[in-house]
């Protein structure tokens, strides 16, 4: 019961400005008022499950009516809530240093990785040789150094791509000013 209460109050969101939608607020409120009323005096003991009820399916269908009055308004044009090119701009740079930050770990990662490889080849001739045995721990953290590298690289892809097409924003907003 509580969670259609809480429900109900999440659904009507902030105040609307229309005659209906003020009534419906209020008739909601005054509602959650009493249901709590009713709440408490079901704790204490009295008989209050009629009229909870009543009020859980009315608080219910007040939230509905809110939701749709709320889906009726019209939508903020979408220039109002565009980024400025400037901000554009340092989202573009902001992806550019992470690709950057990428590139680096990926370097590091190509040192692992070439360590393991040769690790991993001194350990392959020795067992085949017969004086070392091959480990296979070698060869799953050079595929676990592999599939990290992969990562970071389709990581680093997507930001320079978000870059570029953040960049790409700024100018059409510029040519738009």
């Amino acid at each position: 019961m509580i969670r259609a209460v809480c429900l109900a109050l999440a659904l009507a969101g902030p105040p609307g400005g229309a005659d209906a939608d003020v009534d419906a607020r209020a008739e909601l409120d005054a509602c959650a008022a009493r249901i709590e009323e009713l709440k408490a005096r079901r704790r204490a003991g009295q008989a209050a499950e009629r009229e909870l009820e009543r009020l859980l399916v009315r608080a219910q269908e007040l939230a509905i009516e809110l939701e749709r009055t709320r889906a009726e308004l019209p939508v903020a044009p979408p220039s109002a809530t565009s980024p400025s090119p400037e901000e554009l701009r340092e989202r573009a740079d902001a992806a550019r240093d992470e690709a950057d930050r990428l590139s680096a770990e990926i370097a590091e990662l190509d040192v692992k990785l070439g360590d393991a490889r040769r690790n991993s080849d001194s350990a392959t001739a020795g067992a085949a040789l017969g004086i070392a045995p091959a480990s296979p721990s070698a060869l799953a953290r050079i595929r676990e150094l592999q599939l990290r590298r992969h990562a970071l690289a389709e990581r680093r892809a997507a930001a320079e791509s978000d870059a570029a097409r953040l960049e790409a924003e700024a100018r059409a907003a510029d040519s738009v000013r």
